[in-house]
């Protein structure tokens, strides 16, 4: 694994950031608020190594990029996918505060940089509390992302479970195309199954019958295309009215 010692400004890590500060609050901040970024390479990144000595860190926001967080219980394991504008914070894991023994393991599936979020980064963007405020907002989303995830997981059927997860990943990365919608993400039956809870042989049994269903398909590049509408529970979904 490798990283280089970089500076960026928040900003242009992430122009959201900067929303709801006026024009001329975004300038400054924009000029003032710098992060260091740590560049992660393709594999298993060991989280633990991130700790700095005598560095009060905060987290990470994830700047581009994709990782997963793996957590196995009793051989269970279960995966959640982190993009750009997350933020986490990968080592703080409270053993004293849980009776339910988990291995957590991170993997790195493209490229990826991290918003080094420091007690000089926060001294930094202090000015700004909006940027606080939206950031605490991120990590709100993930949970809620989470949450929606558990819910798919009751699910019993393998086919339901897939394929709301994947109109649930496609709420955030799909991208529309002729024919349907696309999830440009590195998921293979394996990944699919640690997502959502089953085995790889059901995971690849209820992939192709949907695929016969006609509701997914697989490009040649591997992304997963979804074809018609989504399920009833996600008939709003904002996808299905860019197609309309």
């Amino acid at each position: 694994m490798s990283s280089a010692a970089e500076i960026m400004s928040l900003i242009d890590a992430d122009p959201e950031l900067a929303d709801r500060l006026a024009p001329g609050e975004r300038d400054r901040a924009q000029r003032d608020a710098l992060v260091r970024i740590r560049r992660l390479s393709l594999g298993e990144w060991d989280a633990a190594a991130a700790i700095e000595a005598d560095t009060h860190h905060r987290g990470f926001m994830l700047v581009d990029g994709l990782l997963t967080r793996e957590v196995d219980v009793m051989g269970r394991r279960c995966c959640e996918l982190l993009g750009p504008g997350d933020v986490m914070r990968p080592w703080n894991w409270d053993e004293e505060g849980s009776h339910v023994q988990a291995e957590v393991g991170w993997r790195v599936l493209e490229p990826t940089r991290l918003a080094v979020l420091d007690q000089d980064a926060v001294a930094r963007v202090a000015p700004w509390p909006q940027i606080g405020v939206e950031l605490f907002s991120r990590g709100i989303r993930r949970a809620h992302g989470l949450a929606v995830a558990l819910a798919i997981a009751h699910h019993q059927r393998v086919d339901e479970r897939l394929l709301l997860t994947l109109w649930h990943l496609a709420e955030r990365w799909g991208r529309v195309v002729p024919g349907g919608i696309v999830v440009p993400l590195p998921l293979s039956h394996q990944r699919l199954a640690d997502l959502v809870g089953a085995h790889r042989p059901s995971v690849t049994t209820a992939m192709g019958e949907l695929g016969r269903d006609e509701r997914l398909s697989r490009r040649d590049d591997g992304d997963w295309v979804l074809h018609g509408a989504p399920p009833d529970q996600l008939r709003h979904h904002r996808l299905m009215a860019a197609m309309s």
